[in-house]
């Protein structure tokens, strides 16, 4: 891919084909070179993908809230789960 082609533009391209955000990471970490978190990070805070921002990090917070609840139920038959940014 061309040095410095517009982030932004390529994702715009790629949803208007009907690429999804996964798909769109993916293509950006192929094209690009960037890193998985560095394309999530790009995309969540693209102007093409800005409509799906709030639903999304809603999501994402229901999503950490159910596995908060699970971690507190201390149930032996679930594995243990450690959320990274609270430590031990």
């Amino acid at each position: 891919m061309q040095a410095g082609a517009d982030t932004e533009l390529i994702l715009i391209f790629l949803r208007d084909r009907g690429f999804h955000k996964i798909e769109s990471n993916y293509a950006l970490r192929e094209l690009i070179g960037m890193k998985a978190s560095e394309a999530k990070n790009l995309i969540d805070r693209s102007k093409a993908w800005s409509d799906t921002y709030e639903s999304d990090l809603r999501l994402r917070e229901t999503a950490r809230e159910a596995l908060r609840q699970l971690a507190d139920s201390k149930s032996p038959d679930l594995p243990r789960i450690v959320f990274e940014d609270e430590g031990e």
